[in-house]
């Protein structure tokens, strides 16, 4: 039902994608935008919308769950948000299982990337600057203005604009243009001009955060010449952030005249996104034995973020002692470096030294405690040493600090498995479910813990709340479906 009820959500969301195809007009000029018009939605309706959505699009999508770039992701939206004009940074991410380059912002503060964005990106201020023009479209309440100029034409609300996100995650980027007449498509031609016009103020805006985040503006305009140079090379399927965000001549222009305003600086690459992008690149290989033979054939720059990918590609090939030996001499340079310490770990425990694997991490959780990457890889090492109680315990108390983390509900439910903690695995599969909309799958859990949970009056009066937050959310859930 949830799936037939987005697909028609989304069915006036398509046109404005088939539009989106077609605007690539470069004699196309934009105005300037003024001030920020009042919002049809409050800040509270929109983080709800958004937060909704986001479990939503859980169960139609598959995510990364590489606690890694989630961590960096997260610290550099943080860094990003706390230079820009957002009043309230309350931001949720999402890292899409995707190669293609995109991104996406959702009312509320939900920023997703496709993990694409990674290998498409040259350094981290297109990254940035990708992010930052995100973090624009929040902070100008795009979404909530286009609703004012979308009831002027009878056009769906800001549910049905979400919508169409998935519907360009879940599908080829095509879908359902065909069938889009052109009586339909002229019916959303005012929406269109208006989305041009905030891609371009976002543009500036994003631009601004860049600044003041004292990273380097021309990462919007560099990042744009990547995507033309994508779209020319791509042919029949264009990069699907160019589907929700048009990129015309005049908008690459004026992106690279407003870069020339700031004052002329020199820019060092963050080399942690340059590791981010090696993860991400071998991840998405099925040829780790080409990458690994280009790699130590190349000279020049990025020697570091080189090795690096050189030592997870042994490790994907299972060539644990070539890796160790190559990660020498990076963690002789820099042993405290988070990257570092967990790929010694991966190759100890490929070489089934788990008790070494183990020490390293924890000595080094002791350095950075409750360092995400750092714990979530620990639980793994625990795990594999088959110390269940152990893994259940740190992961406990992980999740007070992330309860808004899928994949650790995840793992939490299965290491409370392994460790015969039964009533904790029903906990943890209910939070699992409630993250991915199946609130009716979370309340059998929570039915479930509650018999399990004796006389535990404190125990059950949690799970009697939490029963009534679920009841809350269903509710929330059929007034966005309009029930």
């Amino acid at each position: 039902m949830l799936r037939q009820f987005l697909i028609t959500l989304c069915s006036a969301l398509l046109c404005t994608t088939a539009l989106a195809q077609a605007s690539r007009d470069p004699g196309n000029q934009l105005p300037e935008l003024g001030e920020v018009s009042a919002s049809p939605y409050s800040a509270k309706q929109e983080y709800q919308l958004g937060r909704m959505w986001l479990k939503m699009f859980r169960t139609q999508v598959k995510t990364l769950a590489d606690p890694q770039l989630q961590s960096y992701l997260e610290s550099l939206l943080y860094k990003l948000a706390a230079n820009s004009e957002l009043k309230q940074p309350l931001l949720e991410t999402v890292i899409v299982d995707n190669n293609t380059i995109n991104a996406f912002a959702v009312p509320g503060g939900v920023i997703g990337v496709h993990s694409g964005l990674f290998l498409f990106s040259d350094n981290e201020a297109q990254f940035a600057g990708v992010l930052a023009h995100e973090i624009a479209h929040l902070s100008q309440r795009h979404f909530s203005r286009s609703i004012d100029k979308a009831r002027e034409a009878s056009i769906p609300s800001m549910a049905g604009m979400l919508a169409g996100i998935i519907i360009a995650a879940t599908t080829s980027t095509d879908a359902g243009i065909a069938a889009i007449t052109a009586s339909q498509a002229a019916a959303l031609e005012n929406q269109l001009r208006f989305s041009r016009e905030h891609e371009q103020e976002a543009d500036r805006v994003g631009m601004e955060t860049l600044a003041r985040a004292n990273m380097d503006p021309n990462g919007i305009p560099s990042m744009f010449e990547n995507m033309n140079s994508n779209l020319r090379y791509a042919r029949a399927k264009p990069p699907e952030f160019l589907l929700t965000h048009p990129l015309t001549e005049s908008r690459i222009s004026d992106s690279k005249n407003r870069a020339r305003s700031y004052p002329r600086k020199v820019f060092t690459d963050n080399l942690s996104f340059q590791l981010m992008k090696m993860r991400a690149t071998v991840y998405h290989s099925e040829q780790a034995e080409s990458l690994l033979q280009r790699w130590q054939n190349e000279t020049g720059a990025n020697g570091e973020a080189r090795r690096y990918g050189i030592v997870l590609a042994l490790s994907k090939l299972e060539r644990w002692q070539e890796a160790s030996t190559q990660l020498d001499a990076l963690i002789k340079d820099d042993p405290q470096r988070v990257a570092y310490i967990i790929a010694r770990s991966d190759i100890l425990l490929g070489q089934k030294n788990t008790d070494q694997a183990i020490d390293i991490l924890r000595r080094a959780l002791e350095l950075s405690p409750g360092n995400h990457p750092l714990t979530m890889h620990l639980a793994k090492a625990l795990q594999q040493a088959q110390r269940f109680r152990s893994a259940d315990q740190l992961l406990s108390e992980h999740s007070e600090q992330r309860s808004l983390d899928p994949h650790l509900w995840y793992q939490l439910a299965e290491v409370r498995g392994l460790a015969g903690n039964i009533l904790g695995v029903h906990l943890a599969r209910a939070e699992y479910f409630i993250l991915n909309a199946q609130f009716e799958r979370a309340a059998s859990q929570l039915h479930y813990a509650h018999k399990q949970s004796g006389n535990n009056r404190v125990l059950q009066g949690k799970i009697t709340q939490r029963l009534r937050d679920i009841d809350e959310l269903k509710k929330q859930l059929k007034e966005l479906q309009g029930r």
